[in-house]
């Protein structure tokens, strides 16, 4: 009985995460990428050509792809990724040490020693046992303590993982 209530809760939250709009979209999956439900990628524009795009991926292996701007593929694609993949994002989110950065790298108060004007930022979320956590960062944040290179390299892996470099 507990089991069946669940499925109908996991059913009734999917059902009703198509109704509203205000809801980000990385908490809108019900499905675990061993032991993440979603991972969302969503990264910014800048001053000049720099892709703006979200990807989204659930741990049943489905990607959805939104490209907005200075992306080949504009609109939204839906494909999907192996179990091999699925498991290879988590893999990444742990080496990462997701957990421990700070949800915002933007500005002074961040501990960014210089702010460059213009450049892109991206977003990074996992939702996780219903909690998500999210990290802003802002390509023009600089300074030593900014783990810049972990955050980007979990970035790119996550684009490659989810097959979104074709379409970027």
């Amino acid at each position: 009985m507990r089991m069946q209530g669940k499925w109908i809760a996991a059913a009734a939250a999917l059902l009703l995460s198509g109704c509203s709009d205000s809801v980000p979209p990385w908490e809108q999956a019900p499905w675990p990428v061993e032991g993440y439900e979603v991972v969302y990628l969503g990264r910014s524009a800048c001053y000049g050509e720099c892709p703006v795009y979200e990807v989204e991926v659930f741990g049943d292996g489905r990607v959805r792809y939104t490209g907005e701007a200075f992306v080949k593929t504009t609109g939204v694609r839906e494909t999907r990724i192996d179990r091999r993949a699925v498991d290879q994002m988590a893999k990444a989110i742990q080496a990462s040490r997701f957990d421990t950065l700070r949800r915002s790298y933007q500005d002074e108060a961040d501990g960014c020693e210089n702010v460059i004007t213009d450049a892109p930022s991206l977003t990074l979320a996992v939702r996780r046992d219903g909690r998500t956590r999210s990290v802003n960062y802002y390509f023009g944040c600089e300074a030593r303590d900014i783990p810049s290179a972990r955050i980007v390299s979990l970035a790119d892996r996550i684009d490659q993982l989810a097959g979104t470099r074709a379409l970027v």
